[in-house]
């Protein structure tokens, strides 16, 4: 017997198990009970804007995944496809989802979160490095505090990978930014803190652009990596005024080897290795 069901996965099909559907359509998976039917006096949109919302706060729904197209929706709202259109639009505006031509409708990777939602690349260079340097001087050492208290294995040991990946690079004698700032990401991941989570990364995204215009060299990244083994090594201790100490210092050092290539001046004596 040919495989002639093949075919439809590129569609749709559902199965029916104890009364529940399971639909799969291309790349999306979902269960019918994800979309009820809906109405009331709120107005619908709203109504299945805040539902899709409260899928993805419920875990449901995670970044990445597809959502069913614009009339499996409708269908499955009872709504029409202008209410749906309407939805996804608002939540589209709001960074929640992201519509790729071709492909469907998905979860962003960061939902509700924009790519420079505080207009830090509007800000000139010097403006903006000033102006970075004393926001990472007062948020990342509470951070590092933060991790050191809060940290559960599995984030230590991402910590600890970025921080390899990092010896890596030094001894290859290669410059690479992203793995700095992985590694200051997962320490903000550390913390358990959702809006630390979320405003860290946003001053990372600048930060690529600062240090694009400092000219980061591979005696920074070898400089760097020691000031790193040191938080490192305060966060698997759980000891969280050596992490902030240690993180402080780490950035204070950091701004300094910036401000004096700027100022084509002498960087700050190296710290001792551990």
């Amino acid at each position: 017997m040919s495989l002639s069901w093949r075919p439809l996965l590129d569609r749709y099909i559902y199965v029916v198990l104890s009364d529940v559907r399971l639909f799969l359509c291309s790349e999306s998976v979902y269960t019918i009970d994800m979309y009820p039917k809906l109405s009331g006096k709120e107005r619908l949109s709203q109504q299945v804007a805040d539902h899709i919302v409260m899928l993805i706060e419920d875990g449901r729904l995670e970044p990445g995944d597809k959502l069913p197209n614009e009339q499996q929706l409708a269908e499955l709202f009872g709504l029409s496809r202008p209410t749906i259109r309407e939805a996804i639009r608002s939540l589209v505006t709001r960074h929640v989802l992201e519509v790729v031509r071709g492909r469907g409708t998905f979860v962003t990777a960061k939902p509700g979160v924009e790519t420079d939602p505080l207009g830090l690349n509007l800000l000139s260079g010097d403006d903006l490095r000033g102006s970075l340097a004393e926001a990472r001087l007062i948020i990342e050492p509470g951070v590092a505090r933060l991790a050191a208290e809060k940290a559960d294995p599995q984030d230590i040991e991402k910590i600890e990978t970025h921080l390899a990946d990092m010896e890596q690079i030094v001894r290859e004698r290669m410059v690479s930014m992203s793995i700095e700032l992985e590694f200051h990401r997962s320490i903000a991941n550390a913390s358990k803190n959702p809006v630390i989570v979320r405003i860290v990364p946003l001053i990372m995204e600048s930060i690529i652009r600062t240090y694009d215009e400092a000219r980061r060299t591979r005696h920074d990244h070898a400089t760097a990596l020691e000031e790193h083994k040191h938080i490192v090594a305060a966060i698997r201790d759980r000891d969280g005024d050596r992490a902030e100490a240690s993180m402080r210092s780490h950035l204070q050092r950091s701004i300094a080897r910036t401000l004096a290539k700027a100022d084509k001046g002498e960087s700050p004596p190296p710290i001792p290795r551990l």
